[in-house]
């Protein structure tokens, strides 16, 4: 029997972009820039996300086509939603200036 647990299509990437990010702060300190530092630990947290991705999970549970349609759906209405909050700021700032 094959024990080994089987992870969702990405499980991988998102934890080494989350782990990394907080471990590119200091490097961002040591640099004068901490979005340097963050930028440099998510691409980091990406490279080690993909080794691990093909190294721990090489048959992911790929989502159902429905699951898919529907996960497409939220990632519209979130993209719309950020991109309204972003006009509004962009209005606000002008408006004060």
């Amino acid at each position: 029997m094959n024990n080994k647990k089987q992870y969702h299509k990405g499980h991988f990437i998102g934890l080494g972009i989350a782990i990394g990010m907080p471990v590119g702060i200091p490097i961002g300190l040591v640099l004068g820039d901490i979005a340097t530092g963050l930028a440099l630990g998510a691409a980091l947290g990406l490279i080690i996300g993909l080794v691990q991705e093909k190294k721990i999970n090489p048959n992911p549970i790929i989502p159902s086509s429905e699951k898919m349609k529907r996960q497409r759906k939220w990632q519209w209405v979130l993209v719309l939603i950020g991109f309204t909050l972003f006009t509004f700021v962009l209005i606000f700032y002008f408006s004060i200036n």
